[in-house]
C-alpha cells in the first residue's frame, strides 16, 4: 500500500494532475514525522476525485493496492501516534509529564477491537509488541506526573508500590534540596529591618494570630498531595506552580527543573536543522556566538509572530 501510494503521488505531481485537484497530494519523507499519515489522509480524503482523475486517462489500475476502505482504515489508525508526537514534540510548554500519559493511550489504541480488519489487527499486534519492548518509563517521567497539579494521583501507574516510591523520591528531593539550599527564603534576599512601630498598651499584635502567614506543614509533598486539584481547562502548569511557590517552596524548584525537561529530541532536531540554513558554504566563517544569537532570534521571533497572530 505504500509503495503503490508513493508511486501515485508521484505520477500526479509528473502529470500535472495535481493541478485539477482540491488539495495537494504530499509525499512521504522518511526522516519528517508523521510524513506517512500526511501523504495517505491526503489521498483518502480525495479518494473519487482521484479515481475519476485515473479514468479518464484509463489508468484505474494504479489503485488496485488502495483499497478506499482499508485506506482509511490505515489514516485512522496512524491517526492516534500523530496526536502523541504533536504533543510530545512541543518546544514552549512542558511535555514531560504527557509521557505515560501517551504510553498509556497508544497501549490502549494497540488494544484488538472486533471492527478491526486482519491487516490492522496484525499491524496492532506488531506496534504493541515494539512499544512494550522499546518504550522505557524513567523514574523522571513519573515525577514530571506527579508534579502535575492534574495528574499527581498518579492513576495511570501499575501498582501502589509505584506510587509509593514516587512519593519517597520527592521527598528525597525535597530534603536534598533542604540541606544544600536552606529556606527559599534566604535564597533570595534579606528582607529590609522592620520599621520601629510605638506599641500601645492594649495591643494585642504580639500575640494575635496572623492570617496572612501561608501555612506550614512538616512534609510538604503531603501538604501538595492533599491539595485540591485545580478544575481549570486549558491548564497551565507553570502559571500554577508560580502562583503556588510561596505555599510549596521547595518543590515549586523541583518542579522548575523536572518539568523543563523535554519529552522528546524534536526541538533540538529543529534547532540542528535550522542551523544548517544559518551556516553555509558563504557563511562558513560565522562564529558560534554568531551563530547562536541567530537561532536565538529565529526561535523567538518565530514565537512572536505565532503569538501575535492568536
Amino acid at each position: 500500500m505504500i509503495d503503490s501510494a508513493k508511486s501515485l503521488v508521484t505520477y500526479f505531481k509528473q502529470t500535472n494532475l495535481q493541478a485539477r485537484l482540491k488539495k495537494t497530494l504530499k509525499n512521504s519523507v522518511e526522516t519528517r514525522w508523521n510524513s506517512l499519515h500526511t501523504m495517505l489522509e491526503s489521498i483518502s480524503s480525495q479518494y473519487e476525485d482521484i479515481r475519476t482523475l485515473l479514468e479518464e486517462r484509463r489508468e484505474v489500475n494504479r489503485l488496485t493496492n488502495l483499497d478506499e476502505e482499508a485506506l482509511s482504515d490505515f489514516v485512522a489508525f496512524l491517526e492516534r501516534f500523530k496526536e502523541a508526537t504533536k504533543a510530545l514534540e512541543a518546544s514552549k510548554t512542558p511535555t514531560l509529564h504527557l509521557t505515560i500519559v501517551w504510553y498509556e493511550r497508544i497501549r490502549r489504541h494497540l488494544q484488538a477491537s472486533s471492527n478491526d480488519s486482519m491487516t490492522i489487527s496484525s499491524l496492532k499486534e506488531k506496534c504493541l509488541s515494539i512499544l512494550q519492548d522499546k518504550f522505557d518509563i524513567h523514574l523522571l517521567h513519573r515525577l514530571a506526573m506527579l508534579l502535575h497539579p492534574k495528574l499527581k494521583s498518579l492513576k495511570l501507574l501499575a501498582d501502589s508500590s509505584e506510587v509509593t516510591s514516587v512519593h519517597s523520591e520527592l521527598r528525597r528531593l525535597v530534603k536534598d534540596l533542604k540541606d544544600k539550599r536552606g529556606s527559599p527564603e534566604q535564597q533570595c534576599h534579606r528582607p529590609p529591618p522592620e520599621k520601629r512601630v510605638r506599641v500601645s498598651a492594649d495591643t494585642l499584635s504580639d500575640v494575635e494570630d496572623s492570617s496572612d502567614e501561608a501555612p506550614q506543614y512538616q512534609d510538604e509533598v503531603a501538604a501538595y498531595i492533599d491539595h485540591k486539584t485545580p478544575k481549570d481547562d486549558p491548564f497551565d502548569v507553570l502559571s500554577w506552580w508560580q502562583d503556588h511557590a510561596r505555599l510549596f517552596p521547595y518543590i515549586a524548584q523541583i518542579a522548575r527543573s523536572i518539568l523543563a525537561i523535554p519529552a522528546s529530541s524534536a526541538a533540538s532536531e529543529r534547532d540542528f536543522s535550522c542551523a544548517g540554513y544559518v551556516i553555509q558554504e558563504r557563511r562558513s566563517q560565522l562564529k558560534p556566538s554568531t551563530v547562536d544569537d541567530v537561532l536565538f532570534l529565529h526561535s523567538n521571533l518565530k514565537h512572536h509572530a505565532t503569538t501575535n497572530r492568536i
